[in-house]
């Protein structure tokens, strides 16, 4: 008799499950768009101009490098330019991202935007939840940064 009743309510669990969880009605789903954030990068005049910053400081850090190649301590060298390098460009994703997040911050209030998603890591998305280029646009009306040459 009791293994009877521990089989009905077994069977019972996920009925029961399925009648306390609430359907999500019009009101209660959230609103998503997503953003590239790759095309911000390498589209907006900020973007741009980070990535030619951090170019022209690769070629500089490059060229000292080279220059100490005969240096006995050319592999310890080596290693400190590589790890400065990426430490300025972790400051600099940090400079970029501190200037592209209030803009992002921004149309998804405009647009009463529960979730915001990187398209870069997106399998598929519908293209009118694309807001890429109102971020590019909005960013680039605020640049202080003049436009790099392309």
């Amino acid at each position: 008799m009791k293994t009877t009743l521990v089989l009905g309510l077994l069977v019972l669990m996920p009925t029961l499950g399925a009648a306390q969880s609430p359907t999500p009605s019009k009101t209660t789903l959230q609103k998503t768009v997503i953003v590239s954030l790759n095309r911000v990068l390498t589209e907006s005049i900020e973007g741009r101009a980070t990535g030619q910053r951090m170019q022209v400081l690769l070629q500089k850090m490059t060229a000292d490098l080279a220059a100490k190649q005969k240096d006995p301590d050319f592999q310890r060298l080596a290693q400190q330019s590589q790890a400065e390098y990426q430490n300025i460009q972790r400051q600099a994703q940090a400079e970029f991202r501190g200037k592209m997040n209030p803009v992002i911050a921004a149309i998804a209030a405009e647009r009463g935007v529960d979730v915001i998603l990187n398209a870069d890591t997106l399998v598929w998305a519908a293209p009118r939840l694309d807001v890429t280029s109102e971020v590019i646009s909005k960013m680039d009306a605020a640049s202080t940064s003049p436009p790099p040459a392309k």
